[in-house]
């Protein structure tokens, strides 16, 4: 037994859980390490805080040159080796009613804590399980944030016999933390930033600080997201929200836990609640949600997501944490949207011309939803014993040019629905060896329609954004449709991205159009008699919208008609030639069309 395992035993024996059943938590990024404690009916929460694992916090009355050469813990005023930090915080909250961890029992020298278990209700699963409650939970969240700010906090805070000073998250700190960006974030695609370079990314900054001055300062806790909230709903008010990890807490501008909720790296928080619930926290801690307020929140959510996406590189890199990399194209979507406002002007310039890819890094796109239910009527006699999916079309069954055109693109999963004929098809799915993988969405008791079928499919389709895709469309194409698509593809200001054919550009469409395509790249309906672009049957799509919807038959035009309302409807026109195979004369001259190129 190694010396830190007999501590942790004796810490555990003298609290009375030496008979407890352990279980390790997941790792998180930090030194730290969680076991759950079990005895008889009784839970509670190991914390080992290691003294010796981190580099030193900072000291009194350090200047910031001595932060700087102490570390990056010293200047960013992060808690580091204390856990004293833990447990004043902690105390100084539950005094207010707030719901902090009840602390069973210490020994802060060794860095050991007994904390009480608030179970396993994080915000993040809760409505993983319950997508409905997401609003309810996040004003709960927001009116408990407000609170906290209302609150008067002492600067020296006290945990049992010792003492911990909540520092101020100066103009030190917040650069330390956006420096985080160009050290590792930069650094990875190759840009060395030069000393002048960095010099001006300093002033660009140094001007951003002061427009966080304009709202008196209060204690943010500095990673107050889904998956360090506990909804505890048999308690009253502000105490319904567990809080945990806030050891690094500072006094800072109240926008900061407001976008460390808002603008989560873990998960997606429905773009329709960010606005109402910035509102909401301004109303209750006494705010005017005005520009100021917009801009310093702004400055905030740019300042914070440079920090993170430093820090998932130097995690992957340095850490040997690579999962984090998976988490990048979500912060960095964040990032984008806050450097549109107009007081990050300067700065967008600046990213655009030395680091480019901080717009144009974009997801790979791993899943999609492929529409292979429909009866296939208007391709009789040849679905009369087959799906209208499994139509040959140049020796092959429709869906296994999507099936290929997807696979070729990276994606490695693919949700088929089946109705007609479903069990033909999903023998012919089965057997197939390459990728992507098939999973079945069934829908042989009722068929969906389009939107419907999105909707039945949800739990099946994990993340966005993913592929949607009919299996009626097939393209010849100059340059990869697919992958033009991911890099057009934005979720700061996208639900949905379309691809669009020019009707010239087309066989088997008999239509006058679907869309018209303004100047910024946004879809508009057909207004008058025509539109010069039809919907080629292929789109990326954000997935919580769709959580709006019930499982009933509907077509996915009115999951459109909300982001086009909201002006995040999005099309790219295919560079190639498009096919809509909708019946026996449109598949013999698709057939017709593909021998042609491929002699």
């Amino acid at each position: 037994m190694s010396d830190r395992a007999l501590e942790i035993s004796e810490f555990i024996s003298a609290a009375g859980w030496a008979d407890a059943q352990r279980a390790a938590f997941p790792g998180d990024a930090s030194t730290r390490s969680y076991e759950r404690l079990t005895l008889g009916g009784k839970k509670a929460v190991l914390m080992n805080a290691p003294k010796g694992a981190e580099a030193p916090s900072e000291p009194e009355g350090a200047t910031p040159e001595l932060r700087a050469k102490l570390g990056y813990n010293a200047l960013a005023r992060l808690a580091g080796p204390n856990p004293e930090a833990f447990a004043a915080i902690a105390s100084e909250l539950k005094m207010r009613g707030f719901s902090a961890p009840v602390i069973i029992a210490s020994d802060l020298d060794k860095g050991l804590m007994l904390l009480e278990d608030f179970g396993e209700d994080l915000f993040a699963r809760v409505i993983e399980k319950d997508p409905g409650l997401e609003p309810r939970l996040y004003q709960a969240a927001i009116d408990t944030l407000a609170a906290i700010y209302r609150s008067s906090f002492p600067a020296k805070m006290h945990g049992g016999a010792k003492v911990w000073r909540v520092r101020d998250y100066d103009k030190h700190a917040l650069q330390a933390e956006a420096d985080l960006f160009l050290d590792w974030f930069a650094a990875d695609f190759g840009h060395d930033i030069s000393a002048p370079e960095r010099s001006v990314w300093n002033d660009i900054w140094a001007e951003l600080w002061p427009l966080l001055e304009k709202h008196p300062k209060g204690l943010a806790l500095r990673d107050f997201h889904a998956e360090n909230l506990f909804w505890l709903p048999r308690r009253q008010s502000v105490a319904r929200v567990g809080l945990i990890d806030f050891q690094d807490g500072l006094f800072a501008h109240p926008a900061y836990d407001l976008v460390s909720l808002l603008e989560d790296a873990r998960r997606d928080v429905a773009l329709e609640l960010h606005d109402p619930l910035i509102k909401r926290f301004c109303e209750k801690s006494g705010l005017t949600y005005d520009d100021d307020f917009k801009a310093a929140y702004a400055v905030m959510g740019a300042q914070r997501n440079a920090k993170i996406l430093g820090i998932f590189v130097r995690l992957a890199k340095r850490d040997g944490k690579p999962h984090y990399r998976d988490l990048i194209p979500r912060v960095a979507a964040h990032f984008v949207r806050d450097l549109s406002h107009p007081a990050l002007a300067h700065l967008k310039s600046w990213l655009e011309q030395n680091v480019p890819e901080t717009f144009n890094r974009y997801p790979q796109i791993s899943t999609a939803m492929v529409m292979a239910a429909g009866h296939g009527t208007r391709m009789r006699p040849l679905t009369n014993d087959r799906s209208k999916a499994m139509v040959e079309v140049g020796g092959r069954p429709l869906i296994d040019h999507m099936l290929t055109r997807l696979g070729d693109a990276g994606v490695t999963k693919a949700v088929v629905n089946v109705h007609a004929h479903a069990d033909h098809l999903e023998t012919h799915l089965s057997n197939r060896e390459m990728s992507p993988e098939i999973i079945i969405s069934d829908e042989r008791e009722a068929l969906l329609e389009t939107g419907g079928g999105l909707v039945k499919a949800l739990p099946l389709l994990g993340a966005d954004p993913i592929f949607v895709c009919n299996i009626d469309a097939i393209w010849l194409e100059n340059t990869s449709v697919l992958e033009t698509m991911m890099k057009v593809w934005d979720p700061a200001k996208m639900d949905d991205l379309l691809l669009l054919a020019p009707i010239e550009n087309t066989l088997g469409y008999y239509g006058a159009g679907d869309f018209i395509l303004d100047e910024n790249g946004k879809i508009h309906r057909r207004q008058g008699d025509s539109a010069p672009y039809v919907y080629a049957g292929v789109q990326i799509a954000r997935l919580e919208p769709a959580k709006a919807f019930k499982v009933e038959p509907f077509s996915r035009n009115k999951m459109w008609d909300v982001s086009l309302s909201r002006g995040r409807a999005f099309g790219v026109v295919l560079d190639g030639f498009w096919m809509h195979v909708g019946d026996p004369v449109a598949r013999d001259e698709a057939e017709e069309k593909l021998r042609g190129h491929d002699a």
